[in-house]
């Protein structure tokens, strides 16, 4: 398999499931915003800040309100992070290994980019671009559904869940950490914080199985929840647990295999939940450098 091919299918994933994490973040923020009888823009700046965007933003926009926002998470093909380049950088990848993919899942990507696009640009009602926005959320979960029932589990599969899964646990490590920052912001009072984090877990489709297993909301039991529950599918546990499987089917896999099982067992140990929010802050910042890391390690071992 050349080195370009298992890249392009890495990358494909990638910003399939980061278009995805992304439209569920808009939405469940749009729901969140509007009970909130404060400065709306405090509610949003959290949410660029997760994607690591935001100084850009700040050179392109004056004011973190929903519609630009909204415009740049979703639209602004200056965002690398946006869902409208996630899509198309996911496209951009499939090109090369097209014949190597199921071809109805490169007609529903090309489907879901073209709708999204024709779309988004033509609404001003918040009511649609939510539909919208919802849209992708199903339409990429059915790209991956395709993915899944109708490839070979071969090594192209193999860095398709190699690369959603770093992804999705990058995301969520994301998602914590700016919700942990977010208390002492101006505008954000302790009790819309509470709800907040209840929404967090409706952005991660996490609400109902941590109900289901812890009962009743604490920011320690949803932190502990995302970080290292065995039964939640996106937990970051799980997600590595999912990496290492990857892992277990492919060449070359030592060196990335030591620094995933190095990360299991730090989460496993991790007693950081119930610290102050400073600590848990160094603790999640600690986890996206060694995902880094381990993408890092990906790229020399398989791409280079």
């Amino acid at each position: 398999m050349l080195s370009s091919d298992a890249e392009n299918f890495y990358w494909l994933s990638r910003y399939v499931e980061r278009a995805e994490n992304t439209a569920k973040l808009v939405n469940v923020n749009i729901e969140l915003l509007l009970d909130f009888v404060g400065n709306k823009s405090e509610g949003w700046k959290p949410v660029i800040e997760i994607t690591g965007m935001k100084d850009f933003f700040q050179k392109k926009y004056n004011d973190f309100n929903e519609v630009n926002s909204v415009k740049f998470l979703c639209q602004d093909t200056d965002n690398d992070n946006s869902i409208l380049s996630c899509l198309e950088k996911a496209q951009y990848n499939a090109r090369p290994i097209r014949d190597n993919l199921p071809r109805s899942s490169i007609h529903q990507l090309n489907v879901l980019l073209k709708n999204f696009n024709d779309q988004i640009k033509s609404t001003t009602s918040r009511r649609k671009r939510t539909l919208i926005i919802s849209e992708v959320t199903s339409g990429t979960q059915l790209f991956f559904g395709i993915i899944s029932d109708n490839f070979s589990l071969g090594t192209e599969y193999q860095f398709i869940k190699l690369g959603r899964f770093i992804e999705r646990a990058d995301m969520v490590s994301r998602i914590i950490d700016s919700q942990v920052l977010r208390k002492n912001q101006d505008g954000v009072d302790s009790e819309f914080y509470n709800i907040e984090w209840a929404s967090i877990l409706r952005s991660l489709s996490a609400y109902e199985s941590f109900m289901i297993s812890k009962g009743n909301i604490s920011k320690a039991a949803i932190i502990e929840f995302l970080i290292k529950s065995h039964e939640f599918p996106r937990s970051i546990l799980n997600c590595l647990k999912n990496v290492n499987d990857s892992l277990n089917n492919m060449p070359k896999n030592k060196k990335i295999k030591n620094e995933i099982d190095i990360l299991i067992r730090k989460l496993l140990k991790s007693r950081i939940y119930f610290k102050e929010d400073e600590k848990i802050h160094k603790f999640i910042d600690d986890i996206q450098l060694k995902l880094n890391k381990i993408n890092n390690v990906v790229s020399k071992t398989y791409f280079k």
